[in-house]
């Protein structure tokens, strides 16, 4: 494929690169993957009221960048329209009105516009009432190709925290303009992209699946565990572990009932909950409601640099997924899936979503039905009491990784897509 000039966006105020999130994570290794590639990449993103415009990984590893790596603003940067946009959000404050994210979406494009002549295509993230990318590419005549993890408003409703009124009004249509707008929309999932086909009415050829993926080599196994047993207070103990956001399609009620079983037959196991996230508070109640706080370590939000070292205690792996379909506001198949396979972990994993299509039971993972603790647990105690069955299922999901979920290979199918969105012409 030809040498690309790609634009990476994100319209989202408030992120901050370095934080080990998935959304980060995720733009990180997109863009190193494609740069890698030999593709030029350039990643525009909103930060407050300027916008970044580098090409620089460093700003996934530290804050502060120096002021170069802001976009220079036309009209948005102006005295006259900070100020305007001060007045108008003052306003917004005090009669408490909708934010419609208009002067964020005008700030991002107009970047855009200025930043990106000489591009390829626009590739976006998509992100509730952000316009921007759908703008921009409409204005320099370049296609738009839409990453879309979540059907964002079912999401919503799914948190308990649903779009109403004039907002909501406004969000379905910033949505459904973005989906017209783009020339290809790339889904995490395969329920994803059906529900976006019926709900949005969006033609099956502009639809493409592009799971999660990981870095196998950075995951590869490792002889880190002694240290980081220490560092957590443990000896020989069998740990079983789970990494993510605390978000309620994450089923840890399920996790911890299941692991009160698993410590009947095996008192010394302790489970590792590493993240942080929204639901957090209970998690830490039902923790210490079941009596379970000896047992139970939560080590917060870590850096994605020390993932490897902080899967190589691991024994057992788990995905414990509430079975939320992309209608409900679900996502796709999770990161940490991925780079428990790229570790070579014995993984358990409730069959929702694409998990099922990834995990195939007894032959790279343990698959169980969603909300059966009993089954988990059972599970679970399959693979802490039988090494060898841990070590060939691990050994296989490291090879599927390998051949098929590297950053490697998603880089490959992204160009695929951005071929197709080229019509073809690279």
């Amino acid at each position: 494929m030809r040498r690309l000039k790609v634009a990476h966006l994100y319209q989202e105020s408030g992120i901050r690169f370095s934080e080990p999130k998935a959304a980060q994570l995720h733009i990180h290794h997109t863009i190193r993957g494609l740069q890698e590639a030999g593709h030029d990449v350039t990643l525009l993103a909103l930060q407050g009221r300027q916008v970044l415009c580098t090409e620089d990984l460093q700003v996934f590893r530290a804050d502060g960048l120096p002021g170069r790596q802001y976009a220079a603003l036309g009209v948005t940067g102006s005295a006259w329209f900070r100020g305007f946009e001060s007045g108008v959000r003052r306003l917004q404050t005090t009669f408490h009105l909708p934010y419609l994210a208009l002067f964020d979406s005008y700030r991002m494009a107009e970047a855009a516009s200025i930043h990106l002549t000489g591009f390829d295509l626009i590739h976006e993230r998509f992100n509730l009432l952000a316009l921007g990318g759908a703008w921009a590419s409409r204005r320099l005549g370049i296609p738009f190709v839409l990453e879309v993890n979540a059907d964002l408003l079912e999401q919503r409703k799914f948190k308990g925290i649903p779009e109403s009124g004039l907002r909501r009004l406004y969000a379905a249509w910033a949505t459904r303009a973005c989906f017209q707008s783009a020339a290809k929309i790339i889904c995490i999932s395969t329920g994803l992209l059906e529900h976006l086909r019926r709900k949005w009415k969006i033609e099956e050829k502009k639809l493409a699946v592009l799971p999660c993926a990981a870095d196998v080599a950075a995951f590869a196994p490792n002889e880190y565990s002694a240290a980081v047993r220490q560092d957590l207070g443990l000896t020989t103990e069998p740990v079983v572990m789970w990494v993510g956001g605390y978000f309620p399609w994450h089923d840890l009620g399920l996790l911890l009932e299941s692991f009160a079983q698993v410590l009947r037959q095996r008192p010394n196991a302790k489970l590792v909950l590493v993240g942080d996230g929204p639901t957090r508070p209970a998690v830490e109640h039902q923790v210490l409601s079941a009596g379970l706080q000896s047992a139970v370590i939560m080590t917060g939000a870590i850096r994605h640099d020390r993932m490897p070292a902080m899967l190589s205690i691991a024994d057992v792996a788990v995905v414990p997924s509430a079975p939320v379909p992309a209608s409900g506001g679900g996502t796709g198949t999770p990161l940490k899936l991925f780079e428990y396979m790229a570790a070579g972990k014995g993984i358990v994993a409730t069959a929702v979503s694409q998990t099922a299509d990834v995990i195939r039971d007894g032959e790279n993972g343990l698959l169980v039905q969603a909300g059966d603790v009993h089954a988990f647990a059972a599970a679970v105690l399959t693979l802490l009491n039988d090494s060898m069955v841990r070590t060939r299922l691990g050994e296989t999901a490291r090879r599927d990784a390998v051949d098929h979920y590297s950053w490697e290979q998603y880089s490959r199918r992204l160009e695929a897509i951005y071929r197709d969105a080229l019509g073809n012409e690279s």
